[in-house]
């Protein structure tokens, strides 16, 4: 008997899990790595969102909206191996 319900909730919460745990190992290696080869190869990060963010200022109240993601290669490999435990359960 499985312990969770395969649902696409339950597939995005492991994705997220694997990229944040991608997202760790990469910033050990960015603290820990002595060559620039690792940290072009496996570190180098994109960002994709709204920069600057959109603000909106009515007097009264303002509004300001935004968001980036910031994806490397770690990351990419960590939301695999999170999608690769889901389907393992």
């Amino acid at each position: 008997m499985a312990l969770l319900q395969r649902t696409p909730v339950v597939l995005f919460l492991f994705a997220l899990g694997g990229a944040l745990f991608g997202g760790l190992v990469g910033e050990a290696l960015l603290f820990f790595s002595p060559t620039s080869l690792i940290k072009n190869t496996f570190l180098k990060s994109y960002q994709i969102g709204i920069l600057p963010p959109a603000t909106l200022d009515l007097v009264l109240i303002t509004f300001t909206i935004g968001f980036t993601v910031r994806v490397n290669l770690l990351i990419l490999l960590g939301i695999l191996l999170g999608v690769y435990t889901y389907k393992q359960l």
